[in-house]
């Protein structure tokens, strides 16, 4: 995304429907956004399609897959600016505050799923210590098996300008403000879905999306879907929960379930890899918007010397 930001701006797509939004548009720009808005569509219909089969819902390894697509539909943000030729240099002052709020948003977010995975983390490795006294000391590997819990981390309150959509702009900077519209709505809902699966409750995504409207049909309807499965089935994702029904075994079986113990192992094993993959995920993400950010700022400090 740095080498688009050389030459570009910024941008994504979909907004509410204004009448007339559309209407001095010219074919190029109409195509270019179409083309975005396809792009996000279908990778949020490949997320919907595999929810509603159902194996891999409440599972770190279906969050895992939502959370790409947040640093691809960025990069594909990038690219329409420089296809529709809209340089940082061109933004207005409402485009430049709704670009330095979205990313400053979405770098805190990333603290909070960094700090989430840390905690969960760190639960599965006491576990890991704890399954390895089980040979020598077996009451106090026994007294140390604790159950992986949910994390408590409030959410913050977000940044967000909000541009006059009635005000005559140009037309790169009305492609602009509707990719935008779509880049949080698309990579809030995400990041409180990657918070959900970490901390096993649903409130970091309403936390979330209190603060954007979804403005994609198919994110619409991958969230509706969601909180209807959520509220079916509840409950803590599938990593965590295999963790937690091995522990709960082993305590009540006692010291010599041999294969209790070789399959809490196998299970933390999965975990530990899950989490080393939706943490390295939040590193690239975290480090590539912030080098955009920073590249943006910078152009900006130059054009106004």
């Amino acid at each position: 995304m740095i080498l688009q930001l050389s030459r570009l701006g910024f941008s994504h797509d979909h907004h509410h429907h204004h009448p007339g939004r559309h209407r001095n548009m010219s074919q190029a720009g109409l195509t270019s956004l179409q083309a975005f808005r396809s792009l996000v569509s279908e990778n949020l219909n490949r997320a919907l399609e595999s929810l509603k089969l159902g194996s891999e819902f409440l599972s770190l390894t279906w969050i895992h897959k939502c959370f790409q697509m947040v640093p691809m539909i960025n990069n594909a943000f990038a690219k329409l600016m420089v296809e529709i030729d809209y340089p940082v240099t061109s933004w207005e002052d409402c485009s430049i505050d709704e670009y330095l709020d979205y990313t400053i948003n979405l770098l805190d977010l990333m603290n909070y799923i960094s700090s989430s995975i840390a905690h969960v983390n760190q639960a599965r490795v006491s576990l890991t210590h704890a399954l390895s006294l089980m040979e020598r000391s077996p009451a106090l590997a026994i007294e140390r098996m604790n159950e992986i819990k949910t994390h408590d981390h409030s959410i913050m309150e977000f940044k967000d300008t909000r541009c006059d959509v009635d005000r005559k702009r140009n037309e790169n900077a009305c492609i602009f403000h509707e990719a935008m519209m779509v880049l949080k709505s698309t990579g809030f809902w995400v990041c409180g879905v990657v918070l959900w699966g970490l901390k096993s409750e649903v409130d970091p995504i309403m936390k979330i999306m209190g603060n954007s409207v979804l403005v994609d049909r198919s994110l619409m309807a991958l969230d509706s879907i969601f909180r209807k499965k959520y509220m079916e089935e509840g409950g803590i994702v599938k990593e965590v929960e295999g963790v937690n029904e091995s522990v709960r075994m082993i305590i009540s079986s006692g010291i010599h379930d041999c294969d209790g113990r070789m399959e809490l192992k196998r299970r933390l094993e999965v975990l530990g890899n899950v989490l080393k993959s939706l943490k390295e995920e939040e590193e690239c993400l975290f480090a590539s918007v912030m080098a955009a950010r920073n590249e943006v700022v910078e152009t900006l400090r130059r054009n106004n010397k």
